[in-house]
Protein backbone atom coordinates (compact mmCIF):
# COMPACT_ATOMS: atom_id res chain seq x y z
CA UNK A 1 0.00 0.00 0.00
CA UNK A 2 1.15 3.25 -0.37
CA UNK A 3 2.05 6.65 1.75
CA UNK A 4 -0.80 8.08 3.46
CA UNK A 5 -0.05 11.25 2.00
CA UNK A 6 -1.07 9.24 -1.72
CA UNK A 7 -4.20 7.85 -0.15
CA UNK A 8 -8.02 9.88 -1.30
CA UNK A 9 -11.01 9.07 0.52
CA UNK A 10 -14.47 8.70 -1.00
CA UNK A 11 -18.01 7.83 -1.73
CA UNK A 12 -18.35 5.36 -4.29
CA UNK A 13 -22.05 4.89 -4.95
CA UNK A 14 -23.86 2.17 -6.89
CA UNK A 15 -27.73 2.25 -7.95
CA UNK A 16 -28.20 0.18 -4.59
CA UNK A 17 -24.66 0.72 -2.25
CA UNK A 18 -22.64 3.15 -0.72
CA UNK A 19 -19.10 2.38 -0.58
CA UNK A 20 -16.88 5.04 1.27
CA UNK A 21 -12.76 4.20 1.42
CA UNK A 22 -9.32 5.19 0.40
CA UNK A 23 -7.71 4.75 -2.94
CA UNK A 24 -3.97 4.79 -3.50
CA UNK A 25 -3.88 7.46 -5.94
CA UNK A 26 -0.14 8.76 -6.07
CA UNK A 27 0.45 12.25 -7.55
CA UNK A 28 -2.76 11.86 -10.08
CA UNK A 29 -5.97 12.67 -9.24
CA UNK A 30 -9.00 10.23 -8.48
CA UNK A 31 -10.42 11.45 -11.75
CA UNK A 32 -7.46 10.07 -13.95
CA UNK A 33 -7.20 6.59 -11.94
CA UNK A 34 -11.20 6.54 -12.90
CA UNK A 35 -10.68 7.57 -16.41
CA UNK A 36 -7.47 4.86 -16.63
CA UNK A 37 -9.22 2.81 -19.39
CA UNK A 38 -6.38 0.28 -19.02
CA UNK A 39 -7.61 -0.86 -15.42
CA UNK A 40 -11.52 -1.80 -14.83
CA UNK A 41 -11.24 -2.33 -10.48
CA UNK A 42 -10.67 0.18 -7.77
CA UNK A 43 -8.43 -1.57 -5.21
CA UNK A 44 -9.63 0.57 -2.10
CA UNK A 45 -8.43 0.06 1.37
CA UNK A 46 -10.58 1.02 4.82
CA UNK A 47 -13.89 -0.03 3.24
CA UNK A 48 -17.49 0.71 4.70
CA UNK A 49 -20.43 -0.12 3.04
CA UNK A 50 -24.00 0.81 3.75
CA UNK A 51 -27.30 0.17 1.82
CA UNK A 52 -28.80 3.11 0.28
CA UNK A 53 -31.69 2.63 1.08
CA UNK A 54 -30.42 3.10 5.30
CA UNK A 55 -27.16 4.87 4.00
CA UNK A 56 -26.97 5.45 8.04
CA UNK A 57 -25.92 1.19 8.85
CA UNK A 58 -22.70 0.04 8.07
CA UNK A 59 -23.59 -3.90 6.06
CA UNK A 60 -19.59 -4.03 6.57
CA UNK A 61 -15.89 -3.06 7.09
CA UNK A 62 -13.49 -4.62 5.08
CA UNK A 63 -9.76 -3.58 4.78
CA UNK A 64 -9.43 -4.18 1.29
CA UNK A 65 -12.30 -4.32 -1.78
CA UNK A 66 -12.52 -3.90 -5.29
CA UNK A 67 -14.81 -1.75 -6.80
CA UNK A 68 -16.01 -2.63 -10.33
CA UNK A 69 -15.56 0.93 -12.23
CA UNK A 70 -18.05 -0.13 -14.68
CA UNK A 71 -20.40 -0.45 -12.18
CA UNK A 72 -19.69 2.72 -10.70
CA UNK A 73 -22.76 5.57 -10.50
CA UNK A 74 -21.44 8.48 -8.96
CA UNK A 75 -17.93 9.29 -6.94
CA UNK A 76 -18.21 12.22 -4.28
CA UNK A 77 -14.66 13.88 -3.73
CA UNK A 78 -12.87 16.83 -3.07
CA UNK A 79 -12.30 18.90 -6.12
CA UNK A 80 -8.65 18.56 -5.95
CA UNK A 81 -9.38 14.78 -6.61
CA UNK A 82 -10.65 16.51 -10.46
CA UNK A 83 -8.91 17.34 -13.38
CA UNK A 84 -10.18 20.50 -13.95
CA UNK A 85 -10.90 21.54 -17.48
CA UNK A 86 -7.80 23.72 -19.53
CA UNK A 87 -9.70 26.89 -19.65
CA UNK A 88 -6.70 28.20 -21.87
CA UNK A 89 -7.23 25.20 -24.95
CA UNK A 90 -10.96 26.18 -25.70
CA UNK A 91 -13.35 28.81 -25.03
CA UNK A 92 -14.72 27.41 -21.76
CA UNK A 93 -18.33 27.67 -20.06
CA UNK A 94 -20.04 26.78 -17.24
CA UNK A 95 -23.52 25.47 -17.27
CA UNK A 96 -25.75 24.60 -14.50
CA UNK A 97 -26.34 20.71 -15.03
CA UNK A 98 -29.39 18.34 -14.43
CA UNK A 99 -27.90 14.97 -14.50
CA UNK A 100 -30.44 11.64 -14.47
CA UNK A 101 -28.20 8.52 -13.70
CA UNK A 102 -28.99 4.63 -12.20
CA UNK A 103 -31.98 6.26 -9.67
CA UNK A 104 -30.19 9.78 -8.80
CA UNK A 105 -30.72 13.33 -9.78
CA UNK A 106 -27.45 14.70 -9.52
CA UNK A 107 -27.03 19.15 -9.74
CA UNK A 108 -23.93 20.77 -9.93
CA UNK A 109 -21.91 22.60 -12.38
CA UNK A 110 -20.55 21.64 -15.98
CA UNK A 111 -17.53 23.40 -17.55
CA UNK A 112 -16.94 22.48 -20.79
CA UNK A 113 -17.10 24.29 -24.65
CA UNK A 114 -19.22 27.38 -25.34
CA UNK A 115 -20.87 24.88 -27.60
CA UNK A 116 -21.51 21.77 -26.11
CA UNK A 117 -22.43 18.69 -28.07
CA UNK A 118 -21.78 15.17 -26.45
CA UNK A 119 -23.12 14.08 -29.94
CA UNK A 120 -20.06 15.38 -31.65
CA UNK A 121 -17.60 13.81 -29.69
CA UNK A 122 -15.51 10.31 -30.32
CA UNK A 123 -16.19 8.70 -26.87
CA UNK A 124 -12.72 7.36 -27.05
CA UNK A 125 -11.63 11.46 -26.51
CA UNK A 126 -14.12 11.48 -23.88
CA UNK A 127 -13.18 11.04 -20.24
CA UNK A 128 -15.38 7.73 -18.86
CA UNK A 129 -16.66 10.55 -15.77
CA UNK A 130 -17.93 13.82 -16.01
CA UNK A 131 -16.80 16.27 -13.46
CA UNK A 132 -19.67 18.50 -11.31
CA UNK A 133 -18.71 21.01 -9.45
CA UNK A 134 -20.24 22.14 -5.57
CA UNK A 135 -22.64 19.37 -6.52
CA UNK A 136 -26.13 17.55 -4.84
CA UNK A 137 -26.84 13.82 -5.52
CA UNK A 138 -29.97 12.31 -4.39
CA UNK A 139 -31.21 8.67 -4.64
CA UNK A 140 -34.41 8.73 -6.13
CA UNK A 141 -35.54 5.78 -3.90
CA UNK A 142 -34.21 7.79 -0.92
CA UNK A 143 -35.60 11.35 -1.39
CA UNK A 144 -34.68 12.70 1.79
CA UNK A 145 -31.05 11.37 1.78
CA UNK A 146 -28.62 13.43 -0.16
CA UNK A 147 -24.44 13.36 -1.20
CA UNK A 148 -23.34 16.10 -1.11
CA UNK A 149 -19.23 16.94 -2.57
CA UNK A 150 -16.73 19.53 -4.15
CA UNK A 151 -17.04 17.33 -6.95
CA UNK A 152 -19.67 14.61 -7.94
CA UNK A 153 -18.13 12.55 -10.82
CA UNK A 154 -20.52 10.81 -12.78
CA UNK A 155 -20.52 7.50 -14.69
CA UNK A 156 -21.27 8.94 -18.88
CA UNK A 157 -21.67 5.13 -19.90
CA UNK A 158 -24.59 5.55 -17.04
CA UNK A 159 -26.41 8.59 -17.89
CA UNK A 160 -29.60 8.90 -18.94
CA UNK A 161 -29.87 12.74 -19.39
CA UNK A 162 -27.91 15.39 -19.31
CA UNK A 163 -30.22 19.00 -18.89
CA UNK A 164 -27.62 22.16 -19.59
CA UNK A 165 -28.61 25.69 -18.81
CA UNK A 166 -26.50 28.41 -19.25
Amino acid sequence: MSQASEMTSADFLTATHRISGQIATGVKPLSDVLNDRSQSYLLTYNVYVSRLDDAGTIMTHAPVAYISKDNLTLVVALAREARSPDRGRFSAHEYQALVTIDGFEVEGKLVGPHRLDLRAFSPANLDSFLVLTDAVARPMAVPDLSFSGEVILVNRSRLESLCLNE
